[in-house]
């Protein structure tokens, strides 16, 4: 079973159609219902901050959630610089895309130790780990999860459970398109290729680290060299 959260954005409802021919999955969605028609997939609305709906969803499909992967999709992004990022702007940041991620990840936790098996993948982006002008907030939350995700990785490792991280590069999809067109041509730039990334390029390497068992507290680019 895959659970995919942030699973109505570009990625994530990419991941819903893709890997439901790998898979039973269930998607997590907040605002806006995924339009995929498919009866075996199933979505479910959470606000990934409210601890009580996450335990109750846990309740609710405990017998179906077996073997199991997590895979953390849901993000949220404003840009603004440090100085004129106000206390809203960061909480509300911080709140989607690290501390959703960790309440959600902590309960999951507990059914992927006593079924002896886990995968948990989160997403970074570059940015995370090089820093850009105007993301305090969104660079904060990103470099969390890398932290986050290395220590689950330590501390869970002896029940089968292993926890990665994808870093994120430029995807035509989301968040690069709600940007401006001098930003779009200057991440460009960056990539050697001059090419966006093809958004199966994810889902494979959401398969290998699904599958493989020995790759564990790993921070993988998939980038296109950027």
């Amino acid at each position: 079973m895959i659970i995919i959260t942030g699973s109505s954005g570009g990625i994530g409802s990419y991941l819903l159609r893709d890997l439901n021919k790998y898979d039973s999955l269930i998607g997590i969605y907040n605002k806006n219902k995924p339009t995929i028609e498919n009866n075996k997939l199933i979505l479910e609305k959470i606000n990934l901050i409210d601890l009580t709906k996450i335990k109750k969803f846990i309740k609710k499909y405990n017998k179906k959630l077996n073997n199991l992967a997590l895979i953390h999709c849901a993000a949220y992004k404003e840009d603004q610089l440090a100085i004129n990022t106000d206390l809203k702007n960061w909480n509300q940041t911080i709140d989607i895309n690290l501390t959703g991620s960790f309440l959600i990840t902590r309960e999951i936790l507990k059914l992927m130790i006593k079924n002896n098996y886990g995968r948990i993948i989160f997403f970074s982006s570059s940015g995370a780990l090089q820093g850009a002008r105007g993301t305090s907030s969104y660079t904060a939350s990103k470099a969390g999860i890398i932290g986050l995700s290395k220590v689950i990785s330590k501390e869970y490792a002896q029940f089968n459970v292993t926890s990665n991280v994808l870093n994120l590069g430029a995807f035509d999809t989301g968040l690069y398109k709600k940007l401006n067109q001098s930003l779009k041509k200057k991440i460009l730039s960056t990539i050697p290729s001059k090419k966006l990334g093809r958004l199966n390029n994810i889902s494979n390497s959401i398969k290998f680290l699904i599958e493989s068992e020995f790759v564990n507290g790993a921070v993988i680019d998939v980038n296109g060299g950027a």
